[in-house]
Parts: structure tokens; C-alpha cells; sequence
């Protein structure tokens, strides 16, 4: 005699993202909060499993606080080293580790010499460091780049 297992349910997490109809008409907006709370476990969870991990921020809209329902979290990721050269080889690695986020997410994984490369001005890190919002880690590392955290 055989058994058959149906696949376990699991209460689906609800997004950071809300709707709200009113007859034909349907609301949308973010719930910056949660949509923070979410990022910024991950960023802990992260932290506690990848020792390469100096601070995670947040920058972008989310982190100024004009994010709107299609907007994404941007997280800067601050390593010590990695074995891969390429920034934009790291992202796959770091990107899972934003899965549970119900809004989109876009990582920047560097490490401290990418960082300060790019913090000088002209880089990319010049403007974003100016808005971003820490996460996880050690705080004092932004400092080091030059950065007044956003609380």
C-alpha cells in the first residue's frame, strides 16, 4: 500500500507593499517599516553567517524615506576581502541572503578597498554614503569611509 504526502502549506509572508480597493478604484503603498525590519534581518542573518561581512547600510529611497511601491532597498555590503575580483560577481552570493524581503533588493557587494575607491569623489559611493542608513556590523567602518550615519 502506497501513501501520497500533499506538499506541507505555508502561510505566504505578506508583502511591504499594501492594497486597498475601493470598488474599481485600488490603493497602493509601502510599508517602509516592515520593509525595513525585513532588510534589516537579513543583514543580521548575513552578519552572523558570512565572517567576511563588515556592516551592511541601506541607501536610496528606501533609506531617505521617499520610497514608493515600486521602489527597491539598495544594500551596500562591505566586505574584507573575497576571492572574487569582480563586485558583480559577488551579487548572486549576496543576493540570497536578501531572499525572504518581500520588496526588491539590489546588492553592492565591496570590499573595504572597493569602497574607498569609490567613496572618493566622482565614484559611485561619493553621493550614495552621503544617505545611507546602517544596518548590521560594525558602524565604526562607515566612519572610516568618511560616512555621518543616518539613524
Amino acid at each position: 500500500m502506497s501513501e501520497t504526502f500533499a506538499p506541507r502549506k505555508t502561510a505566504k509572508k505578506p508583502s511591504a507593499v499594501r492594497w486597498k480597493s475601493y470598488g474599481s478604484v485600488q490603493i497602493a503603498w509601502l510599508d517602509r517599516e516592515q520593509a525595513l525590519r525585513e532588510v534589516r534581518q537579513a543583514a543580521r542573518s548575513l552578519m552572523a553567517r558570512d565572517p567576511r561581512v563588515l556592516a551592511v547600510g541601506l541607501f536610496g529611497s528606501l533609506a531617505r524615506g521617499d520610497a514608493g511601491t515600486w521602489s527597491d532597498a539598495d544594500v551596500l555590503i562591505l566586505l574584507r576581502e573575497h576571492p572574487m575580483s569582480r563586485w558583480f560577481d559577488r551579487i548572486p552570493e549576496y543576493l540570497d541572503a536578501f531572499a525572504s524581503v518581500t520588496v526588491p533588493v539590489d546588492v553592492f557587494p565591496y570590499t573595504c578597498a572597493e569602497a574607498r575607491r569609490l567613496a572618493q569623489p566622482g565614484g559611485f559611493l561619493y553621493h550614495v554614503l552621503g544617505e545611507l542608513m546602517h544596518l548590521a556590523g560594525d558602524r565604526q567602518v562607515w566612519q572610516r569611509l568618511g560616512v555621518a550615519l543616518q539613524e
